[in-house]
């Protein structure tokens, strides 16, 4: 028996996401936007909302005990995208997907659009208490896109020369983000408290982050014309990535690394969600295929409307 209730708060959920984005979609119509400005946006998420956010949510809605379990579970998030990534070098094979978009296609398989979209949407669908899942998983998403992905899609370029570990890499990967993170977990683990001040400061600018992701990823939807969004085998190819061998990754690791509910739910949603936003911007910088890459965001966000609820209507009967 279908749960109505279950499909309709879902869909509800999704909806209201998609219309705060559509408050970016009608102001970057509307050319409010200065290219300058759509560079602004993701920096002031990344580097002044979201890390006070990390630090927040990791101080006040978890413990110690709380943390010991989040070590344990960080297991399947990795082994997770470094299986999808394989099967995606398996469907490049088989798709015989071209020289310049063979990093952009494994790691459209692989990695998710963990906050932009994946934020936003677990606290929608689970509340606050889904905040460090949500986390553990991005921690997982980012590690390895900005090390394999980042060196995949660095070979698709014009002869462009990259290590797998460098400083640069290591860089991205101990973002502004990962700092507020990693300053969370140790103020836990010290038993230390913040300041009252101090995290409200933390809570207030932490609040930036959802609508503002939101209307980035509109700004970034505006940009892609009806003529563009064609499914072709290899787009083809992403989508079945992300909707079916992704979470059913975490299914079948779930099986050997037995998970609480919540856990298990926050991570199958992030494992089904659009490709990682960062995905059109590498081919661009990398000069691969950019055009292929910002497509694959596009449509897999487009399929998310339909996927989140059909998801949550899966979960339920697990």
């Amino acid at each position: 028996m279908i749960d109505l209730t279950v499909v309709w708060h879902s869909l509800e959920s999704v909806l209201t996401l998609f219309l705060i984005s559509f408050v970016g979609f009608a102001l970057a119509r509307a050319r409010w936007f200065s290219p300058e400005t759509t560079i602004l946006l993701p920096r002031l998420v990344m580097v002044v909302a979201l890390p006070p956010y990390m630090l927040y949510n990791i101080t006040h809605f978890m413990t110690r005990e709380e943390l010991g379990r989040l070590a344990y579970g960080v297991v399947i998030p990795f082994i997770s995208i470094l299986l999808c990534f394989g099967v995606g070098a398996l469907m490049a094979r088989l798709f015989k997907v071209e020289r310049k978009r063979y990093g952009i296609f494994c790691s459209g398989v692989a990695f998710s659009n963990t906050i932009f979209i994946g934020l936003p949407v677990n606290l929608a669908l689970f509340g606050e208490s889904a905040v460090p899942y949500v986390l553990l998983y991005y921690f997982a998403n980012t590690t390895l896109f900005w090390t394999i992905g980042n060196y995949f899609m660095a070979r698709d370029g014009e002869g462009a020369q990259i290590r797998l570990v460098s400083r640069k890499t290591l860089k991205r990967v101990i973002s502004p983000p990962m700092l507020g993170l990693i300053a969370g977990v140790l103020l836990l683990e010290s038993g230390l408290t913040l300041p009252g001040f101090i995290a409200e400061a933390a809570r207030g600018l932490g609040g930036l982050t959802t609508p503002l992701a939101l209307m980035i990823l509109g700004i970034t939807m505006q940009g892609v014309s009806a003529r563009q969004l064609r499914l072709d085998r290899e787009q083809a190819g992403i989508l079945f990535g992300r909707l079916v061998v992704s979470p059913l990754s975490v299914v079948l690791l779930s099986r050997v690394f037995p998970l609480p509910d919540l856990m298990f739910k926050v991570f199958i949603i992030q494992a089904s969600l659009p490709c990682a936003a960062s995905l059109a911007m590498l081919a661009s910088f990398y000069k691969s295929d950019p055009e292929f890459s910002a497509l694959a965001v596009s449509l897999t966000t487009l399929a998310a409307i339909l996927s989140i609820p059909l998801f949550m209507l899966l979960l339920t009967r697990f």
